[in-house]
């Protein structure tokens, strides 16, 4: 059963509308995972899991829900009692700006705080930088007027080139 439930302008759309436009969305953007959620129970406990994350992040950064989108990280994997798991890439986009920001969980702090992921100026590999909690968090690292201190992992020699400076020695 489908609602005819049309809206006269964006800003007004409805439930049903903004729900068929998220969905719509997930599938624009190649998410397999949405397409595959009901697949398995693993599926979809994979599926509401990240559905939670982008929903704490959204709420930290204050942010719309929609503009968070949690994927497989290519680079990084886990270790589980059942193998190994690709980590979440967690993806901020500024609907304002369409600039985006890429995290990690922070596990000291699983769905309380996050790594911004970003470029070392040392050696332009990515690696994760700084911790965040919340926007002032980020504002705070954002901030040139700041003196934000990296976080422990920002100095990993294993994230950054053989003769970066900023990479701790093994």
């Amino acid at each position: 059963m489908h609602s005819n439930n049309t809206a006269t302008t964006q800003t007004a759309l409805g439930l049903a509308d903004r729900a068929v436009l998220a969905a719509r969305t997930m599938r624009d953007k190649g998410i397999g995972e949405f397409t595959r959620r009901h697949d398995t129970p693993e599926q979809w406990n994979r599926w509401a899991r990240r559905a939670r994350v982008a929903r704490n992040v959204a709420a930290a950064l204050q942010m719309p829900a929609d503009s968070v989108t949690v994927t497989d990280d290519p680079d990084r994997q886990y270790r589980t009692r059942n193998g190994n798991v690709p980590g979440d890439l967690i993806t901020v986009t500024d609907p304002a700006t369409a600039r985006q920001w890429r995290l990690l969980t922070d596990f000291t702090g699983p769905g309380e705080s996050w790594f911004v992921l970003d470029r070392c100026p040392g050696c332009e590999a990515e690696v994760p930088v700084v911790r965040i909690a919340c926007l002032a968090d980020l504002g705070d690292y954002l901030d040139p007027d700041s003196d934000v201190v990296p976080a422990d992992e920002a100095r990993d020699a294993s994230l950054h080139e053989a003769d970066c400076v900023l990479a701790l020695p093994n």
